[in-house]
Protein backbone atom coordinates (compact mmCIF):
# COMPACT_ATOMS: atom_id res chain seq x y z
CA UNK A 1 0.00 0.00 0.00
CA UNK A 2 1.61 3.21 -1.38
CA UNK A 3 1.21 6.56 1.45
CA UNK A 4 -1.68 8.52 -0.67
CA UNK A 5 -3.62 5.02 0.12
CA UNK A 6 -2.47 4.79 3.89
CA UNK A 7 -3.24 8.39 4.71
CA UNK A 8 -6.56 7.68 3.28
CA UNK A 9 -7.28 4.96 5.01
CA UNK A 10 -5.81 6.16 8.49
CA UNK A 11 -6.76 9.62 7.93
CA UNK A 12 -10.55 8.77 7.46
CA UNK A 13 -10.23 6.18 10.20
CA UNK A 14 -9.01 9.11 12.46
CA UNK A 15 -12.09 11.16 11.05
CA UNK A 16 -14.68 8.39 11.87
CA UNK A 17 -13.30 7.83 14.96
CA UNK A 18 -13.50 11.47 16.38
CA UNK A 19 -17.39 11.52 14.74
CA UNK A 20 -18.57 7.99 15.70
CA UNK A 21 -16.39 7.28 19.07
CA UNK A 22 -15.10 10.39 20.57
CA UNK A 23 -13.82 9.11 23.65
CA UNK A 24 -11.59 6.36 22.37
CA UNK A 25 -8.18 8.18 22.76
CA UNK A 26 -6.01 5.30 22.24
CA UNK A 27 -7.29 4.26 18.61
CA UNK A 28 -7.53 8.19 17.81
CA UNK A 29 -3.64 8.40 18.67
CA UNK A 30 -2.59 5.45 16.62
CA UNK A 31 -4.24 6.52 13.32
CA UNK A 32 -3.10 10.06 13.93
CA UNK A 33 0.59 8.72 14.42
CA UNK A 34 0.14 6.63 10.89
CA UNK A 35 -1.57 9.38 9.27
CA UNK A 36 2.09 11.44 10.20
CA UNK A 37 4.30 8.98 9.42
CA UNK A 38 2.36 8.36 5.71
CA UNK A 39 2.84 12.58 5.17
CA UNK A 40 6.57 12.69 6.61
CA UNK A 41 8.84 12.51 3.64
CA UNK A 42 5.93 12.95 0.71
CA UNK A 43 3.42 15.44 0.41
CA UNK A 44 -0.49 14.20 -0.45
CA UNK A 45 -3.16 15.49 -2.56
CA UNK A 46 -6.92 13.75 -1.82
CA UNK A 47 -9.78 14.49 -3.67
CA UNK A 48 -13.37 14.02 -3.19
CA UNK A 49 -15.05 12.99 -6.94
CA UNK A 50 -17.66 15.47 -6.77
CA UNK A 51 -18.99 14.54 -9.57
CA UNK A 52 -18.87 10.69 -9.07
CA UNK A 53 -22.26 8.56 -9.92
CA UNK A 54 -22.06 6.19 -7.00
CA UNK A 55 -21.80 8.03 -3.13
CA UNK A 56 -18.70 6.35 -1.25
CA UNK A 57 -19.12 4.14 2.26
CA UNK A 58 -20.23 6.38 4.77
CA UNK A 59 -17.64 5.81 7.30
CA UNK A 60 -14.75 6.72 4.81
CA UNK A 61 -12.86 10.08 4.35
CA UNK A 62 -14.28 11.07 0.70
CA UNK A 63 -17.65 10.56 2.52
CA UNK A 64 -17.06 13.37 4.86
CA UNK A 65 -15.31 15.62 2.09
CA UNK A 66 -18.51 14.88 0.43
CA UNK A 67 -20.67 15.86 3.20
CA UNK A 68 -18.50 18.92 4.11
CA UNK A 69 -18.78 20.10 0.30
CA UNK A 70 -14.95 19.91 -0.32
CA UNK A 71 -12.95 19.60 -3.24
CA UNK A 72 -9.89 18.09 -2.19
CA UNK A 73 -7.25 18.59 0.89
CA UNK A 74 -3.30 18.94 -0.17
CA UNK A 75 -1.54 17.69 2.98
CA UNK A 76 2.57 18.70 1.93
CA UNK A 77 5.51 16.81 3.59
CA UNK A 78 6.16 16.82 7.12
CA UNK A 79 2.59 18.63 8.45
CA UNK A 80 2.20 19.07 12.28
CA UNK A 81 0.17 16.41 13.78
CA UNK A 82 -2.13 19.59 15.58
CA UNK A 83 -2.84 20.82 12.18
CA UNK A 84 -3.53 17.35 10.96
CA UNK A 85 -5.65 16.83 13.88
CA UNK A 86 -7.55 20.11 13.87
CA UNK A 87 -9.00 19.04 10.17
CA UNK A 88 -9.95 15.93 11.50
CA UNK A 89 -12.40 17.42 13.91
CA UNK A 90 -13.97 19.56 11.69
CA UNK A 91 -14.90 16.97 9.24
CA UNK A 92 -15.87 14.69 11.73
CA UNK A 93 -18.61 17.82 12.46
CA UNK A 94 -21.34 19.13 10.74
CA UNK A 95 -21.28 23.09 10.79
CA UNK A 96 -17.63 23.01 12.44
CA UNK A 97 -15.48 25.73 10.20
CA UNK A 98 -12.45 23.56 8.14
CA UNK A 99 -9.16 25.23 8.91
CA UNK A 100 -6.80 26.07 6.18
CA UNK A 101 -3.28 26.42 7.07
CA UNK A 102 0.51 26.48 5.13
CA UNK A 103 0.73 22.71 5.03
CA UNK A 104 -2.83 22.00 5.19
CA UNK A 105 -4.82 23.42 2.78
CA UNK A 106 -8.61 22.72 1.86
CA UNK A 107 -10.24 23.73 -1.06
CA UNK A 108 -14.18 23.86 -1.43
CA UNK A 109 -16.15 22.28 -3.85
CA UNK A 110 -17.81 25.50 -6.17
CA UNK A 111 -21.41 25.53 -5.45
CA UNK A 112 -24.01 26.66 -8.32
CA UNK A 113 -26.27 30.23 -6.96
CA UNK A 114 -29.54 30.86 -8.07
CA UNK A 115 -28.65 33.39 -9.43
CA UNK A 116 -26.25 31.37 -12.25
CA UNK A 117 -23.00 32.48 -10.52
CA UNK A 118 -20.51 30.45 -8.64
CA UNK A 119 -19.85 30.61 -5.48
CA UNK A 120 -17.48 28.41 -2.73
CA UNK A 121 -18.76 26.46 0.07
CA UNK A 122 -16.61 28.03 2.43
CA UNK A 123 -18.21 31.49 1.77
CA UNK A 124 -21.87 30.10 2.25
CA UNK A 125 -20.49 28.09 5.56
CA UNK A 126 -19.55 31.41 6.58
CA UNK A 127 -22.39 33.38 5.43
CA UNK A 128 -21.05 35.70 3.11
CA UNK A 129 -23.88 37.41 1.03
CA UNK A 130 -24.17 36.23 -2.82
CA UNK A 131 -23.28 38.77 -4.94
CA UNK A 132 -25.26 39.92 -7.52
CA UNK A 133 -26.23 38.54 -11.16
CA UNK A 134 -23.99 38.78 -13.50
CA UNK A 135 -26.36 40.52 -15.84
CA UNK A 136 -25.88 43.21 -13.35
CA UNK A 137 -22.87 43.66 -11.81
CA UNK A 138 -20.32 42.89 -14.48
CA UNK A 139 -18.46 44.91 -16.55
CA UNK A 140 -18.01 43.18 -20.19
CA UNK A 141 -16.80 39.64 -19.55
CA UNK A 142 -15.04 40.46 -16.60
CA UNK A 143 -16.11 38.72 -13.39
CA UNK A 144 -16.76 40.79 -9.58
CA UNK A 145 -14.08 40.25 -6.97
CA UNK A 146 -16.71 38.04 -5.44
CA UNK A 147 -17.01 35.59 -8.09
CA UNK A 148 -13.53 34.91 -8.25
CA UNK A 149 -12.31 31.73 -7.28
CA UNK A 150 -9.69 32.23 -4.51
CA UNK A 151 -6.50 30.31 -4.79
CA UNK A 152 -5.88 27.11 -2.90
CA UNK A 153 -2.37 28.70 -1.73
CA UNK A 154 -2.10 30.52 1.93
CA UNK A 155 -1.19 33.97 1.71
CA UNK A 156 -0.25 35.63 5.25
CA UNK A 157 -0.55 38.85 6.48
CA UNK A 158 1.38 41.55 8.77
CA UNK A 159 4.64 40.21 10.34
CA UNK A 160 3.36 36.34 9.53
CA UNK A 161 3.86 36.42 6.09
CA UNK A 162 7.49 35.49 4.86
CA UNK A 163 9.50 37.93 3.52
CA UNK A 164 12.61 36.14 3.12
CA UNK A 165 13.77 32.29 2.19
CA UNK A 166 14.93 31.84 6.03
CA UNK A 167 11.76 30.12 7.46
CA UNK A 168 13.26 29.81 11.14
CA UNK A 169 13.39 33.61 11.65
CA UNK A 170 10.36 34.65 9.57
CA UNK A 171 8.47 31.77 9.05
CA UNK A 172 4.96 31.79 10.09
CA UNK A 173 5.93 28.45 11.55
CA UNK A 174 8.45 30.05 13.50
CA UNK A 175 6.40 33.01 14.80
CA UNK A 176 3.98 30.51 16.32
CA UNK A 177 6.71 28.31 18.10
CA UNK A 178 8.35 31.57 19.44
CA UNK A 179 4.98 32.92 20.74
CA UNK A 180 4.34 29.72 22.27
CA UNK A 181 7.43 29.36 23.85
CA UNK A 182 6.98 32.97 25.22
CA UNK A 183 3.79 32.29 26.69
CA UNK A 184 5.79 29.10 28.59
CA UNK A 185 8.23 31.05 29.50
CA UNK A 186 6.27 33.86 31.36
CA UNK A 187 4.21 30.77 33.07
CA UNK A 188 7.44 28.97 34.58
CA UNK A 189 8.68 32.85 35.76
CA UNK A 190 5.31 33.17 37.46
CA UNK A 191 6.04 30.05 39.22
CA UNK A 192 9.07 30.12 40.07
CA UNK A 193 8.49 33.40 41.98
CA UNK A 194 5.05 31.96 43.81
CA UNK A 195 7.19 28.78 44.83
CA UNK A 196 10.02 31.34 45.92
CA UNK A 197 7.52 33.26 47.67
CA UNK A 198 5.93 30.22 49.28
CA UNK A 199 9.64 28.68 50.21
CA UNK A 200 8.55 26.22 48.17
CA UNK A 201 12.52 25.13 47.32
CA UNK A 202 12.11 22.17 44.96
CA UNK A 203 9.10 23.17 42.99
CA UNK A 204 11.31 26.59 42.33
CA UNK A 205 14.32 24.19 41.31
CA UNK A 206 12.45 22.33 39.05
CA UNK A 207 10.67 25.38 37.53
CA UNK A 208 14.28 27.19 37.55
CA UNK A 209 15.83 24.12 35.77
CA UNK A 210 12.80 23.87 32.90
CA UNK A 211 13.86 27.75 32.53
CA UNK A 212 17.74 26.77 32.05
CA UNK A 213 17.14 24.17 29.98
CA UNK A 214 14.49 26.16 27.94
CA UNK A 215 17.46 28.92 27.34
CA UNK A 216 19.32 26.89 24.35
CA UNK A 217 16.06 27.40 22.27
CA UNK A 218 15.54 30.68 22.57
CA UNK A 219 15.90 32.89 19.77
CA UNK A 220 19.33 34.56 19.71
CA UNK A 221 17.75 38.33 19.46
CA UNK A 222 15.66 37.66 23.06
CA UNK A 223 18.80 35.28 24.78
CA UNK A 224 20.19 38.27 26.62
CA UNK A 225 17.11 39.56 27.94
CA UNK A 226 16.21 36.00 28.98
CA UNK A 227 18.87 35.73 30.95
CA UNK A 228 18.50 38.70 32.72
CA UNK A 229 15.03 37.56 33.95
CA UNK A 230 16.03 34.61 34.77
CA UNK A 231 18.77 35.92 36.95
CA UNK A 232 16.74 38.65 38.57
CA UNK A 233 14.08 35.79 39.70
CA UNK A 234 16.52 34.14 41.25
CA UNK A 235 18.62 36.07 44.13
CA UNK A 236 21.23 35.28 46.55
CA UNK A 237 19.14 33.93 49.22
CA UNK A 238 17.29 31.45 46.37
CA UNK A 239 20.88 30.85 45.56
CA UNK A 240 21.35 29.89 49.03
CA UNK A 241 18.37 27.91 49.19
CA UNK A 242 19.50 25.69 45.75
CA UNK A 243 22.92 25.14 47.60
CA UNK A 244 21.64 23.76 50.82
CA UNK A 245 19.56 21.40 48.89
CA UNK A 246 21.86 20.20 46.77
CA UNK A 247 24.45 19.83 49.92
CA UNK A 248 21.92 17.59 51.76
CA UNK A 249 20.50 15.54 48.75
CA UNK A 250 22.92 13.80 46.33
CA UNK A 251 19.81 13.60 43.97
CA UNK A 252 19.08 17.13 43.52
CA UNK A 253 23.16 17.78 42.73
CA UNK A 254 22.80 17.63 38.71
CA UNK A 255 20.16 19.89 38.44
CA UNK A 256 21.58 22.47 40.89
CA UNK A 257 25.00 22.39 39.33
CA UNK A 258 23.05 23.37 35.74
CA UNK A 259 20.90 26.29 37.59
CA UNK A 260 24.40 27.29 39.36
CA UNK A 261 26.38 27.48 36.60
CA UNK A 262 23.75 29.16 34.37
CA UNK A 263 23.59 31.84 37.00
CA UNK A 264 27.13 32.61 36.69
CA UNK A 265 29.40 34.68 38.94
CA UNK A 266 26.63 34.98 41.57
CA UNK A 267 26.52 31.67 42.38
CA UNK A 268 30.15 30.88 42.08
CA UNK A 269 30.51 33.96 44.80
CA UNK A 270 27.73 31.92 47.07
CA UNK A 271 29.65 28.85 46.83
CA UNK A 272 33.29 30.94 47.57
CA UNK A 273 31.49 32.18 50.35
CA UNK A 274 30.88 28.52 51.96
CA UNK A 275 34.51 27.70 51.07
CA UNK A 276 36.18 30.47 52.59
CA UNK A 277 34.54 29.38 56.47
CA UNK A 278 36.69 26.07 56.17
CA UNK A 279 37.20 22.44 54.70
CA UNK A 280 33.54 21.83 54.13
CA UNK A 281 34.39 18.45 54.24
CA UNK A 282 31.82 16.30 52.17
CA UNK A 283 30.85 18.98 49.86
CA UNK A 284 33.94 20.23 48.80
CA UNK A 285 34.68 18.44 46.01
CA UNK A 286 31.07 19.47 44.82
CA UNK A 287 31.81 22.45 45.01
CA UNK A 288 34.84 22.30 42.90
CA UNK A 289 33.16 20.66 39.94
CA UNK A 290 30.55 23.30 39.80
CA UNK A 291 32.82 26.07 39.78
CA UNK A 292 35.58 24.29 37.59
CA UNK A 293 33.11 24.33 34.92
CA UNK A 294 32.77 27.86 35.16
CA UNK A 295 35.77 29.65 33.46
CA UNK A 296 34.63 32.98 33.74
CA UNK A 297 35.21 32.92 37.97
CA UNK A 298 39.13 32.68 37.35
CA UNK A 299 39.30 36.42 38.12
CA UNK A 300 37.72 35.36 41.40
CA UNK A 301 40.03 32.58 42.21
CA UNK A 302 43.65 33.79 41.73
CA UNK A 303 43.56 36.16 44.45
CA UNK A 304 42.65 33.43 46.47
CA UNK A 305 45.85 32.49 46.06
CA UNK A 306 47.47 35.33 48.40
CA UNK A 307 45.16 35.14 51.47
CA UNK A 308 46.30 34.61 55.11
CA UNK A 309 44.17 31.48 55.89
CA UNK A 310 45.37 28.21 54.65
CA UNK A 311 42.54 26.42 53.53
CA UNK A 312 41.63 29.48 51.34
CA UNK A 313 44.51 28.93 49.37
CA UNK A 314 43.90 24.93 48.93
CA UNK A 315 40.81 25.83 47.49
CA UNK A 316 41.93 28.13 44.90
CA UNK A 317 44.56 25.73 43.67
CA UNK A 318 42.17 23.16 43.78
CA UNK A 319 39.83 25.44 41.67
CA UNK A 320 42.74 26.41 39.50
CA UNK A 321 43.46 22.82 38.42
CA UNK A 322 39.87 22.11 37.73
CA UNK A 323 38.84 25.21 35.62
CA UNK A 324 41.96 24.10 33.90
CA UNK A 325 43.07 27.35 32.67
CA UNK A 326 46.84 27.91 30.80
CA UNK A 327 47.03 31.05 32.85
CA UNK A 328 46.94 28.78 36.27
CA UNK A 329 50.50 27.00 35.65
CA UNK A 330 52.28 31.24 36.35
CA UNK A 331 49.82 31.14 39.67
CA UNK A 332 50.87 27.94 40.48
CA UNK A 333 54.22 27.58 40.04
CA UNK A 334 55.49 29.33 43.07
CA UNK A 335 53.80 27.78 45.52
CA UNK A 336 55.96 24.56 44.68
CA UNK A 337 58.20 26.27 46.97
CA UNK A 338 56.02 27.07 49.74
CA UNK A 339 56.06 26.11 53.70
CA UNK A 340 52.81 24.49 53.85
CA UNK A 341 53.23 20.55 52.38
CA UNK A 342 49.51 20.28 51.75
CA UNK A 343 50.06 23.60 49.51
CA UNK A 344 52.79 22.51 47.83
CA UNK A 345 51.58 18.80 47.37
CA UNK A 346 47.92 20.58 45.91
CA UNK A 347 49.82 22.79 43.48
CA UNK A 348 51.51 20.00 41.50
CA UNK A 349 48.23 17.66 41.67
CA UNK A 350 46.37 21.26 40.20
CA UNK A 351 49.64 21.56 37.79
CA UNK A 352 49.02 17.76 36.88
CA UNK A 353 45.16 18.86 35.75
CA UNK A 354 45.99 21.87 33.39
CA UNK A 355 46.72 20.15 29.97
CA UNK A 356 46.61 23.56 28.28
CA UNK A 357 49.49 25.14 30.22
CA UNK A 358 53.17 24.85 29.80
CA UNK A 359 53.23 22.51 33.17
CA UNK A 360 56.08 20.08 32.18
CA UNK A 361 58.70 22.36 33.68
CA UNK A 362 57.08 22.54 37.20
CA UNK A 363 56.32 19.07 37.22
CA UNK A 364 59.97 17.84 36.45
CA UNK A 365 61.34 20.10 39.16
CA UNK A 366 58.58 18.88 41.54
CA UNK A 367 59.95 15.28 40.76
CA UNK A 368 63.32 16.39 42.17
CA UNK A 369 62.09 18.22 45.32
CA UNK A 370 63.61 17.64 48.64
CA UNK A 371 59.92 16.24 50.07
CA UNK A 372 59.28 13.23 49.69
CA UNK A 373 55.49 13.95 49.95
CA UNK A 374 56.07 16.58 46.61
CA UNK A 375 57.69 13.66 44.70
CA UNK A 376 54.46 11.33 45.07
CA UNK A 377 52.52 14.43 44.45
CA UNK A 378 54.20 14.93 40.72
CA UNK A 379 54.62 11.08 39.99
CA UNK A 380 50.51 11.22 40.41
CA UNK A 381 50.43 14.60 38.39
CA UNK A 382 52.98 12.87 35.89
CA UNK A 383 50.50 10.17 34.77
CA UNK A 384 47.66 12.49 34.64
CA UNK A 385 49.27 15.18 32.52
CA UNK A 386 48.29 14.82 28.97
CA UNK A 387 47.57 10.98 29.34
CA UNK A 388 51.72 10.16 30.71
CA UNK A 389 53.64 12.31 28.11
CA UNK A 390 56.16 12.83 30.57
CA UNK A 391 55.99 9.06 31.73
CA UNK A 392 59.95 8.53 31.18
CA UNK A 393 60.67 10.99 33.80
CA UNK A 394 59.20 8.17 36.01
CA UNK A 395 61.12 5.43 34.72
CA UNK A 396 64.84 7.48 35.25
CA UNK A 397 63.22 8.30 38.60
CA UNK A 398 62.93 4.54 39.57
CA UNK A 399 66.57 4.02 39.19
CA UNK A 400 67.61 7.03 42.00
CA UNK A 401 64.68 7.23 43.82
CA UNK A 402 65.79 5.76 47.60
CA UNK A 403 62.54 6.29 49.73
CA UNK A 404 60.05 3.44 49.44
CA UNK A 405 56.55 5.37 49.40
CA UNK A 406 58.05 7.62 46.43
CA UNK A 407 59.22 4.89 44.28
CA UNK A 408 55.94 2.73 44.82
CA UNK A 409 54.17 5.56 43.53
CA UNK A 410 56.51 6.13 41.05
CA UNK A 411 55.72 2.61 39.65
CA UNK A 412 51.53 3.15 40.24
CA UNK A 413 51.70 5.67 38.57
CA UNK A 414 53.52 3.96 34.89
CA UNK A 415 51.01 1.41 35.95
CA UNK A 416 48.02 3.68 35.52
CA UNK A 417 49.49 5.06 32.18
CA UNK A 418 49.72 2.21 30.98
CA UNK A 419 51.06 2.52 27.38
CA UNK A 420 53.56 0.48 25.24
CA UNK A 421 56.74 2.27 26.66
CA UNK A 422 55.71 1.97 30.27
CA UNK A 423 54.77 -1.48 30.14
CA UNK A 424 58.40 -2.38 28.39
CA UNK A 425 59.70 -0.36 31.53
CA UNK A 426 58.10 -2.77 33.94
CA UNK A 427 58.66 -5.59 32.45
CA UNK A 428 62.39 -4.76 32.67
CA UNK A 429 61.87 -3.65 36.59
CA UNK A 430 60.46 -7.15 37.14
CA UNK A 431 63.09 -9.00 34.91
CA UNK A 432 66.00 -7.54 36.61
CA UNK A 433 66.81 -8.86 39.79
CA UNK A 434 69.80 -7.17 42.33
CA UNK A 435 72.63 -9.08 42.15
CA UNK A 436 74.93 -9.36 45.03
CA UNK A 437 77.52 -6.55 45.41
CA UNK A 438 76.11 -4.84 42.38
CA UNK A 439 74.07 -1.62 42.33
CA UNK A 440 71.99 -2.87 38.93
CA UNK A 441 68.55 -4.23 39.44
CA UNK A 442 66.03 -3.73 41.90
CA UNK A 443 64.68 -5.86 45.02
CA UNK A 444 62.42 -8.43 45.63
CA UNK A 445 59.58 -6.13 46.78
CA UNK A 446 60.07 -3.68 43.66
CA UNK A 447 60.03 -6.67 40.66
CA UNK A 448 56.75 -7.70 42.37
CA UNK A 449 55.57 -4.44 42.59
CA UNK A 450 56.00 -3.93 39.06
CA UNK A 451 54.06 -7.05 38.15
CA UNK A 452 51.04 -5.77 40.61
CA UNK A 453 51.21 -2.22 38.38
CA UNK A 454 51.14 -4.37 35.23
CA UNK A 455 47.88 -6.13 37.00
CA UNK A 456 46.34 -2.99 37.65
CA UNK A 457 46.56 -1.55 34.10
CA UNK A 458 44.06 -2.09 31.83
CA UNK A 459 45.74 -1.79 28.58
CA UNK A 460 46.06 -4.77 25.70
CA UNK A 461 50.06 -4.10 26.59
CA UNK A 462 49.91 -4.68 30.07
CA UNK A 463 48.22 -8.51 29.54
CA UNK A 464 51.20 -9.21 26.67
CA UNK A 465 54.08 -7.93 29.67
CA UNK A 466 52.54 -10.53 31.87
CA UNK A 467 52.46 -13.29 29.59
CA UNK A 468 56.28 -12.17 28.69
CA UNK A 469 56.44 -12.41 32.66
CA UNK A 470 55.04 -15.34 33.02
CA UNK A 471 57.47 -17.33 30.37
CA UNK A 472 60.60 -15.75 30.86
CA UNK A 473 60.53 -14.87 34.95
CA UNK A 474 61.15 -17.22 37.68
CA UNK A 475 60.17 -17.57 41.01
CA UNK A 476 57.86 -15.24 42.93
CA UNK A 477 57.43 -13.25 39.89
CA UNK A 478 56.44 -15.36 37.46
CA UNK A 479 53.85 -17.04 39.47
CA UNK A 480 52.83 -12.97 40.99
CA UNK A 481 52.35 -12.89 36.44
CA UNK A 482 49.97 -15.36 36.66
CA UNK A 483 48.47 -14.95 39.26
CA UNK A 484 47.78 -11.35 37.82
CA UNK A 485 46.80 -13.03 34.53
CA UNK A 486 44.21 -14.53 35.75
CA UNK A 487 42.48 -12.25 37.59
CA UNK A 488 42.59 -10.32 34.49
CA UNK A 489 40.73 -12.81 32.36
CA UNK A 490 38.00 -13.29 35.53
CA UNK A 491 37.15 -9.76 35.72
CA UNK A 492 36.87 -9.83 31.69
CA UNK A 493 34.61 -12.89 31.98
Amino acid sequence: MDHKSTFIKRFGDLVALLRFDPANDAAQDLALTASLAAVEHEPVEVEAGAEWSVAPAEFTLKSRLLARHVECIRVAAGAEAHELLALARALSHDSTPLPSTPTVQVEPVPLLAASGQVVSARSVEAGFQVAAPASEGRRGDRRLWEERRGSGRWRGTGGERRQVDDRRSSGERRLRLVAEQRGTIAQLLTALGRDVEDQAWESALLAALALVRLAPRVPSVERRTFEIRVRRALPRRVIDRFIDAAECDPVTRESATAILRFIGLDAAEALMDRLRQGDAIGVRGYYYDVIGGMPECYPMVAPLLTGREAHEVRHAVALLGRLGLAQGVAELEPLLDHRDERIRTAAVRALGEIHRGPAAEPLRRALHSHDPETRSAAADAIALWRGGVLALLLVAALRTERDRDVWHACISALGRVGSHETGEALATVALSPRKFLLLRGYSAWQRLAAVTALGLSGSASSRAMLERLSHEATGVVADAASRALRARSLRAG
